[in-house]
């Protein structure tokens, strides 16, 4: 079974303007600096993190109606087409590590999750036929078992390193509180959260880290705007 991590950003969190910027300012620290195209994408990346870590647009994920509704969504095949193994909701965009069950499409799940939510969070929030997020997510097939874990603390430590809280656990849309995501039936009941499940469905601990320090293995990945 392949475990796949993912970023899915709002339509509106990194204007077109700001996204040709930092563009040209990682090719140009890059070549100023003598580097390669894959410099160039890891500076990319971080500069793209930063940008997002400005929280631009309407950033509807605030909206607690709106993130449950987004939450509902993740967790409504879990246990069946995927193990969903972390999540984090962030002002203007979430990340996800789940692993999916024999024959299931990662990229059909995903857009599975971009449809049913669009259209509940527009009539939610008033509006009709917009799209909420940009049109290509970043899917990212993991590695092997210590990607997949790397994966997952970097999730977790999102609303860390974006200044959020100071501690994964202190954030109220993420895994990290909840110890593990459970089914969306069981959602109401987060009273008696249960380990993070691994690849093969039993019950890990994840790795103690000292709070208010961002984990070293959280940091960017290539964009796939780069």
């Amino acid at each position: 079974m392949a475990t796949y991590w993912v970023t899915l950003r709002l339509a509106d969190a990194l204007p077109r303007e700001r996204m040709t910027e930092v563009k040209a300012r990682a090719a140009a620290t890059v070549e100023e600096e003598g580097g390669d195209e894959t410099a160039r994408k890891r500076l990319l990346a971080r500069l793209i993190e930063e940008e997002t870590n400005l929280w631009h647009g309407d950033c509807w994920l605030r909206d607690e109606e709106v993130a449950r509704t987004i939450l509902a969504s993740l967790q409504s095949g879990h246990g069946r087409k995927y193990t969903l193994r972390a999540w984090c909701l962030l002002p203007n965009h979430l990340q996800a590590v789940f692993t999916v069950a024999e024959g299931v499409d990662a990229a059909a799940v995903v857009r599975d999750w971009s449809n049913y939510t669009t259209r509940q969070v527009n009539l939610l929030v008033g509006r009709e036929g917009e799209e909420l997020w940009e049109k290509l997510p970043y899917i990212k097939a993991c590695m092997d078992d210590a990607d997949v874990m790397r994966r997952i603390r970097g999730v977790e430590f999102r609303p860390v390193n974006g200044g959020l809280c100071q501690r994964p656990r202190d954030w109220k849309w993420g895994s990290a509180r909840q110890a593990s995501p459970a089914p969306a039936k069981a959602a109401s009941n987060p009273t008696s959260p249960s380990p993070r499940p691994d690849s093969a469905g039993r019950p890990v601990q994840g790795k103690p880290t000292k709070p208010g320090t961002p984990s070293p293995e959280a940091g960017p990945e290539e964009d796939p705007f780069a």
